[in-house]
């Protein structure tokens, strides 16, 4: 094509999740000479951090006021924003916007592609309605989905009941350049800032949410203070359990070794000084912060949900345990602690593989040769 493609991405919110990550990493990587992208958020988000970011990139970015999951005034107003701007393709993001997405592709004779971000377990939690019209949706009006990790493509195509060639597997990506270690990094400073000294700092990057089990993390820290007293817990992320974590904490007696310090921009930082990265998820796609916590060089401890077990491989690139289950975190964080020797090489294997399988340029190609593809296809 000689003309720039056109792509409008729409999702529920530009907040500060994994899916906004990706969308926003996405932008940066995309090859610009021959794509145009159009970003487009169902409901405003405050404070509106990422929507500056990818208009500095160079994205056209809108939030509309949705008020309820299908309300016609934003249908509408999709419809316009796509005749005007000659959208040529729809991805989406998220539940109401692959509902809405999907509609307003059939509606104006788009194709239209859509990311599942987790696993089937996400979608299971959803209200039977919103299941049954995702399923239907798919069905009917979506081209492809598009799967993160090669894990979660059997049981995609089990709860969509779609063909196994209308689900194709894209893996999620890290920032290599934004999350490899600067050379002689001191962790000190930050050590100092947040711990008061040179302690053991064990990092967990995630929403404050159900999904993500950080009391099971809690609890782990409470059975690890039992032998060392080195050892604090930081908790990265905005959410509504941040209050409840630290009553948690100081209901096990170790009030003052979890500190929960909201969304920080600092992360690359943050994890290059962390001896050990913890994912403590309940279900998971293909987390991005495990992603930047093995390209950053930090050993990783996470449960073996969703796509987790393709990144990490038990003793070489990581540390797996089942989830839900604190006893079994504690010993893997005091393995990785016991044994920093051990913990480093594995780390090593990680860096490597995400910079050989998971780089962000790999990701962005895939997009958009997909797109390509689809455009090639019939209406």
């Amino acid at each position: 094509m000689s003309q720039k493609i056109r792509l409008l991405h729409l999702i529920d919110q530009l907040g500060d999740a994994g899916a906004e990550t990706l969308l926003y990493n996405f932008a940066g990587g995309l090859d610009w000479s021959r794509f145009d992208l159009h970003v487009c958020a169902l409901r405003p988000w405050s404070p509106p951090q990422i929507v500056s970011a990818l208009r500095a990139l160079g994205c056209t970015v809108t939030e509309l006021d949705q008020h309820h999951a299908y309300d016609l005034p934003v249908l509408l107003t999709l419809i316009r924003y796509i005749y005007h701007h000659k959208i040529d393709l729809i991805h989406t993001h998220l539940l109401a916007s692959d509902v809405m997405g999907r509609l307003v592709g059939f509606l104006t004779r788009r194709p239209v592609v859509s990311t599942i971000h987790n696993g089937r377990t996400d979608l299971d939690r959803e209200p039977r309605h919103r299941q049954w019209m995702e399923r239907w949706s798919a069905h009917l009006w979506c081209r492809r989905l598009i799967v993160v990790s090669a894990l979660l493509r059997d049981e995609i195509v089990d709860w969509f009941g779609v063909p196994r060639r209308r689900v194709v597997v894209i893996p999620n990506a890290a920032n290599t350049e934004r999350f490899q270690p600067q050379p002689g990094f001191d962790p000190q400073p930050i050590k100092q800032a947040l711990l008061g000294g040179d302690y053991r700092m064990v990092i967990n990057v995630a929403r404050l949410v159900p999904q993500k089990g950080q009391q099971f993390l809690v609890e782990a820290a409470a059975q690890i203070a039992a032998t060392r007293s080195d050892v604090y817990v930081v908790i990265v992320g905005g959410g509504p359990l941040g209050a409840e974590m630290l009553a948690l904490a100081a209901e096990r007696g170790i009030a003052g070794r979890i500190i929960v310090t909201g969304i920080r921009q600092d992360v690359p930082a943050l994890l290059a000084a962390s001896d050990v990265f913890v994912l403590s998820s309940l279900w998971e796609g293909m987390p991005i912060s495990l992603l930047e916590a093995m390209t950053a060089g930090c050993p990783a401890v996470a449960t073996d949900v969703g796509g987790v077990g393709q990144l990490l491989q038990q003793g070489v690139t990581g540390l797996l345990v089942p989830p839900a289950d604190a006893t079994a975190l504690a010993a893997a964080i005091l393995n990785c602690l016991d044994d920093p020797s051990a913990a480093r090489r594995r780390s090593a294997a990680a860096a490597q593989l995400i910079a050989q399988r998971y780089s962000l340029a790999r990701m962005v190609r895939n997009w958009e040769a997909l797109y390509r593809h689809e455009l090639r296809r019939p209406r």
